[in-house]
């Protein structure tokens, strides 16, 4: 949803921006769906990730008629770097973010979007819908990288 609303602003305010969905590792509905250029829901076991609310196994009907043709493109982002862009956004930016709220920026920081020097760039960064603990919980743990 939040892709396709992006989508629709765009077209009316500067349809030469690109706009990208990010989307938890494993649930990336969004990106195997654009890759055979129609709505495939996942298959198999669903996977585990701290992204909650993005946990789709196929994008709507309306959503992906939307994005189809909207979209630049749709990437994945795992676990590890949706904590790190957590972190980032709450030690630079001031900002608590969910862990789904902060999958754009994670995209951003991980290198999953090509970007070109002296490009604009306007990220999503939404939802403070975490409890204290689990945000402290995750924010505090051990670097991976």
């Amino acid at each position: 949803g939040m892709a396709g609303g992006c989508c629709l602003a765009r077209d009316a305010a500067s349809p030469q921006t690109q706009v990208w969905a990010i989307e938890p590792e494993g649930y990336d509905d969004h990106r195997t769906s654009l890759a055979r250029g129609e709505r495939t829901p996942l298959s198999g076991t669903p996977a585990t990730t701290i992204c909650d609310a993005l946990q789709a196994n196929a994008p709507g009907h309306v959503t992906f008629a939307i994005n189809s043709g909207g979209l630049a493109g749709a990437a994945a982002v795992g676990d590890a770097d949706v904590i790190e862009a957590m972190r980032v956004a709450f030690e630079t930016l001031k900002l608590v973010l969910e862990p789904s709220g902060a999958l754009g920026l994670a995209a951003l920081l991980s290198g999953q979007v090509p970007l070109r020097d002296g490009e604009g760039v306007a990220v999503v960064a939404c939802g403070g819908n975490v409890a204290l603990p689990d945000f402290l919980g995750l924010v505090q743990r051990e670097r991976t990288q």
